[in-house]
């Protein structure tokens, strides 16, 4: 019995231990998180807490890349924030515009969305982790993160968990804050441009890619496409203006023209919501020098586009 008694003694310090550890470690971890000024996690902050601009581009890296605020800015009238995030999809822009529009209305949203994002596969919610750090003060978000697995609301009893996988890029961003880029209202152009030899080689490797994909034309990921569905209609539930854009592709052939036919039948469903496709305007496939890699306009190209896309939203 005593040796019951020493064990279970031990077991609860060892409890009280760990869950020390963890509050302390969460508390240290937050306030690290939190204070950056910088990078890819202040930008989600922003976006979150922030932001009250009157036009938000959604979308992924193409649209930190493809959308300069300061041109739509000027064009438009109107005060705008690329609201954007490296490697994101459909869920992701959901779960992100949930929280902005419990917070205030824009007066006009610009989605920038691929084909790509409607093919079947899991890793579009795996990246949702971005948004653990944000649970605690919107619970809207559990429902978003628990898509990557049923365990995360259990998950985040610990208060280390939400900042797993941000630790070393929130270290990097916060030791090194010099270092990183000014995004201008969450844009970041590429300067760099794609040349001639590596875009005749790229175009090669697409006919191929472009074969598979048609393999998988009729597969869809019916969870992002309602999601997809649950962003236009929240919009539209709100009056905002919104229009879903394709922006520019190097090659013609990039996207899979049965998901790109997809893609604009959704649309359709909501009669408020303009679609543009400008993956087969000839002002931009093919023209290398616009572009800094296969998947992303350089600053020449963003800005030419920017530009276009005001005129054509004007007019």
């Amino acid at each position: 019995m005593n040796g019951f008694l020493r064990f279970a003694k031990r077991l609860l310090i060892f409890i009280l231990l760990v869950v020390a550890v963890d509050r302390i470690g969460g508390f240290v971890l937050k306030k690290l998180y939190f204070s950056q000024e910088k990078g890819q996690f202040s930008q989600i902050t922003y976006s979150l807490d922030s932001t009250t601009h009157d036009v938000l581009v959604f979308g992924s890296s193409r649209a930190i890349r493809h959308y300069s605020p300061a041109i739509l800015s000027e064009k438009l009238k109107k005060s705008v924030y690329n609201v954007g995030m490296d490697g994101q999809m459909i869920p992701y822009y959901a779960a992100l515009q949930e929280v902005i529009l419990n917070r205030y209305t824009p007066k006009m949203i610009i989605l920038d969305v691929t084909p790509w994002e409607l093919n079947a596969g899991e890793a579009k919610y795996h990246k949702l982790s971005a948004l653990l750090p944000y649970v605690d003060e919107h619970p809207e978000l559990l429902k978003y993160v628990s898509y990557s697995s049923d365990l995360e609301p259990v998950k985040l009893y610990s208060h280390i968990y939400p900042y797993n996988s941000s630790l070393f890029i929130g270290l990097y961003n916060f030791l090194l804050k010099n270092k990183l880029p000014d995004y201008a209202n969450g844009y970041l152009p590429l300067e760099r441009s794609m040349g001639e030899k590596g875009f005749k080689i790229q175009k090669a490797n697409a006919v191929h890619e472009a074969a598979a994909e048609e393999k998988q034309k009729d597969i869809y990921d019916e969870k992002a496409i309602a999601l997809l569905r649950q962003f236009l209609r929240k919009a539209e539930e709100k009056n905002i203006k919104t229009l879903v854009v394709v922006s520019p592709v190097i090659f013609s052939n990039s996207f899979n023209s049965t998901k790109l036919q997809k893609l604009r039948d959704i649309v359709a469903d909501y009669p408020a919501v303009k679609f543009y496709d400008y993956s087969q305007d000839t002002n931009y496939t093919d023209k290398f020098q616009l572009y800094a890699d296969i998947f992303h306009l350089n600053k020449k190209g963003a800005e030419r586009y920017s530009s276009e896309l005001a005129h054509d939203i004007v007019n």
